[in-house]
């Protein structure tokens, strides 16, 4: 039978991470009532066009492309079978996973929500529903949802790093909004749904060891 995640999770660790995935949420929401997106939006916009910010929002597109962080997880996999190395092997396993399952999620609903992206000038509250049009994928931002996945799931493993893993996902986040991908609520939902798929791989880890 597989293991429960949350059947011995840590009652403490259970809800600090339940309150930092409700305050993510919270802001996504006030962001969305208002009006943050459309504000910060302009200003972040205004920084972009210049040659730091356009720089600043290349370097988020690619570091957090769901495709190069696939290869790079199976890098990593690649050379732990070389080395015969577990340890190596199940991080880059890993970090296969997280980034595999939440990209899934991602997907599923930037089709079904169909919010149209900064870049199109329409407003932020325009959602079409289903659609395969890219320009009406703004929610969640995707690049996000990967990252922040990738830093829950690695911080569960080397806490002492969590800092370096988060500041990278959030220079990514700040990038997408820069670039006029994304508004601050995409990127905040997109927050919410990549630590909730690496925090409930965590669980899941904890939850097998415990039984073993």
């Amino acid at each position: 039978m597989p293991a429960r995640p949350f059947a011995q999770a840590d009652s403490g660790l259970l809800a600090r991470r339940g309150l930092v995935l409700a305050l993510v949420l919270g802001a996504m929401g006030g962001a969305m009532l208002l009006g943050w997106d459309q504000s910060l939006r302009q200003t972040l916009g205004r920084f972009g066009q210049s040659g730091f910010g356009w720089a600043w929002g290349e370097s988020a597109y690619w570091m957090g492309l769901g495709g190069i962080q696939l290869a790079g997880a199976a890098m990593v996999i690649g050379l732990a079978l070389w080395a015969h190395s577990l340890k190596w092997r199940r991080v880059g396993l890993g970090c296969l996973w997280a980034v595999a399952v939440s990209g899934l999620l991602v997907q599923v609903i930037k089709h079904l929500v169909g919010r149209a992206r900064p870049r199109t000038g329409l407003t932020p509250d325009i959602l079409v529903g289903l659609t395969m049009d890219s320009d009406m994928h703004s929610f969640p931002s995707g690049h996000v949802t990967t990252s922040f996945a990738l830093a829950a799931w690695l911080t569960t493993r080397w806490p002492q790093y969590g800092v370096v893993f988060y500041a990278l996902a959030a220079f990514i986040s700040l990038g997408r909004v820069i670039s006029g991908s994304h508004y601050l609520s995409d990127v905040l939902g997109g927050m919410a749904l990549g630590l909730l798929v690496g925090w409930v791989m965590d669980f899941r880890r904890r939850a097998k060891e415990a039984s073993a």
